[in-house]
């Protein structure tokens, strides 16, 4: 009995370690965010679930969907809220990123066009040399010197290996340049659409504005009510130029008065001197 009661307690004992084992190894084995697929998330995979699942926070989805000793409700909750609250990228720090990159990028190609033309130039020497050591294996056949030929035909095969690893260095140094070419045209090209783009937004967005605000100046109830403003000051200067004549009506005309109605009375004066000349005159 005594014996049975030690093996029940052995076998709770492993029990538990297995499950502290599960929880401390098994937990989360390679974690690493998802931006490919325009979505904040993480991707795990442990020993006891096989295949990466989405955590992402986006409406609609659910959080995860693992078995229930991975993760508790809670790590769930906490988690979700710390996708949550992660800033969104903005175009401005996309932009400067692709412009940091495409910098690196020309550097980089630009060292690789240094290391080619240092590479070539150097198989251009061994070619050179081997080109030297054949022709000197061609002129000792001339004079019937074959081990001497073939001494200089031994020295040109020692430059074989030399070459050969020029070459296919070379080829793949040529290969790179090329990719850093294309990635370089890409991003260029991206850069410049991106910032065509902002240009042209920014500056449909400042026309759109002048606009509204140029629009507001001509219909709006400001000007419309300034205006309506002025018509009463119009109408108040005209009453106010009425009153002063009136009060001009009747009273002593002045010095300038006086003068003005002479005038006024001697062009009367000869005007009918003229109507009783032409009166008098005899019919013919």
């Amino acid at each position: 009995m005594g014996f049975l009661f030690v093996i029940f307690w052995l076998w709770v004992v492993i029990a538990g370690f297995k499950s502290v084992g599960r929880r401390l190894f098994g937990f989360v084995t390679g974690v690493w965010v998802d931006r490919d697929e325009g979505a904040r998330g993480i991707y795990y995979q442990t020993q006891l679930y096989q295949g990466p699942t989405v955590v992402t926070n986006q409406p609609g989805t659910a959080l995860i969907d693992a078995p229930a000793d991975i993760w508790s409700p809670a790590e769930r909750r906490s988690f979700g809220r710390k996708l949550a609250a992660m800033p969104a990228v903005s175009a401005d720090a996309v932009v400067g990123e692709m412009q940091r990159e495409l910098t690196k990028l020309i550097r980089n190609a630009g060292d690789v066009d240094k290391n080619l033309a240092k590479w070539r130039g150097e198989l251009h020497r061994i070619e050179a040399a081997q080109a030297d050591w054949h022709g000197r294996a061609a002129l000792a056949v001339d004079k019937g010197r074959d081990a001497l030929a073939k001494a200089a035909l031994a020295e040109k095969a020692k430059l074989d290996p030399r070459a050969d690893g020029l070459r296919a260095d070379i080829g793949r140094m040529e290969e790179l340049g090329r990719g850093y070419a294309r990635d370089i045209g890409a991003l260029e090209a991206k850069l410049s659409e991106s910032m065509r783009r902002k240009v042209l937004a920014e500056t449909r967005l400042e026309g759109a504005e002048d606009s509204v605000r140029a629009r507001e100046l001509v219909f709006g109830e400001r000007t419309a009510s300034a205006f309506s403003d002025l018509e009463h000051v119009e109408r108040a200067a005209d009453l106010a130029e009425g009153h002063a004549e009136a009060l001009t009506l009747g009273s002593n005309p002045g010095l300038a008065g006086e003068f003005a109605a002479l005038e006024k009375q001697d062009a009367l004066d000869r005007e009918l001197a003229a109507l009783k000349a032409e009166r008098q005159r005899p019919a013919a």
